[in-house]
């Protein structure tokens, strides 16, 4: 999570939908909940999930064409639910 603490920069959750926790493509500005950051803490694809805004882009193509590090990524915190 280190990456995603860029003061002033929007952060966005690219992974799975997660019930009670967070949604897929959540935006965050001026940091990330505490219940989100305890799981990143926890997971380290999970927190790979949380990017940039300016990697959305990228993310999601990789995300729909089922390939990528990004995908592969989804699917690890998909099945960790």
């Amino acid at each position: 999570m280190k990456k995603a603490n860029k003061p002033g920069g929007t952060l966005v959750y690219c992974g799975p939908p997660i019930r009670g926790l967070i949604r897929q493509y959540t935006a965050f500005t001026g940091g990330v909940p505490a219940a989100v950051r305890e799981r990143a803490e926890a997971s380290r694809a999970f927190a790979a999930l949380i990017i940039p805004l300016e990697r959305l882009p990228d993310a999601m193509r990789q995300i729909q064409q089922k390939s990528g590090r990004y995908y592969t990524l989804y699917k690890a915190v998909q099945g960790n639910k």
